[in-house]
């Protein structure tokens, strides 16, 4: 579930915890009634290993998980070495991972056969530069969850909003961008591909032939022309020969 817009005090119990359910959430820090992911689990088919709030490890419930309660190993975590994050403000402050993961957007479940991690990625919002710089560094520290995982030797699922689109067929305006692009000047599918994000999720995604990035989307893997779906929630798998190299 996305967009709970919810807090931890205002849950009703019967939603907090379904009868035969498990559940897991995560709540935005600051803002109140925004945002916020669920990840239920239906206590008859399975019962998870291990769960986690955020994709930085930095969210910790009191006390705080132990070493074998979490997760990923140490190093594994997405870090301020490893991830090249756009300066979040117009000073050039260094962005804050803890920031990133405090509006309530990912909830990680290890079900034991793969990992799941559903988000709600950030959209744009009111449209500012300062905006911008944080749904592209959100995106960063997904991708890095997701490689950290991935050098564990685990199998991945990414679902949920990724607030991007992959492809011009999945945007309810697509043809209108491309339309747009080309009285800009530019050729092709150019224009729609001028946003950042979107060529960041189609760099993640593996073709049809087999190459690019390690992930693909099931969507379009089972229907690859079908039209009219105009989304932007993906369901991922890693294969499990990118994760032996």
């Amino acid at each position: 579930m996305l967009e709970v817009k919810s807090s931890r005090q205002a849950l009703p119990k019967p939603v907090a915890l379904p009868p035969s359910y498990d559940s897991f959430f995560s709540f935005p820090v600051r803002k109140t009634g925004y945002s916020g992911v669920a990840t239920y689990t239906r206590r008859s088919t399975l019962v998870p290993n291990k769960a986690e709030e955020g994709l930085t490890g930095l969210i910790q419930p009191k006390p705080p998980l132990s070493t074998e309660e979490r997760i990923s190993k140490d190093g594994r975590y997405p870090s301020d070495s490893t991830l090249n994050l756009v300066d979040d403000l117009a000073d050039e402050e260094e962005p804050d991972l803890k920031d990133l993961d405090s509006e309530g957007r990912a909830v990680v479940v290890d079900v034991g056969l793969f990992v799941l991690i559903n988000v709600y990625c950030p959209n744009t919002g009111t449209g500012t530069d300062e905006r911008e710089k944080f749904k592209k560094n959100y995106h960063k520290l997904l991708e890095a969850r997701v490689d950290g995982l991935i050098k564990e030797g685990r199998e991945v699922m990414v679902v949920g909003d990724l607030n991007a689109c992959a492809a011009v067929q999945d945007h309810c305006e697509g043809s209108l961008l491309v339309a747009r692009g080309h009285s800009e000047g530019f050729q092709g599918e150019e224009g729609f591909w001028g946003v950042d994000y979107r060529g960041y999720i189609r760099n993640w995604l593996m073709d049809a032939g087999g190459t690019g990035g390690c992930m693909v989307d099931i969507v379009r893997r089972f229907w690859p022309t079908r039209k009219g779906m105009y989304t932007c929630t993906y369901f991922f798998r890693l294969y499990k020969k990118h994760i032996h190299g």
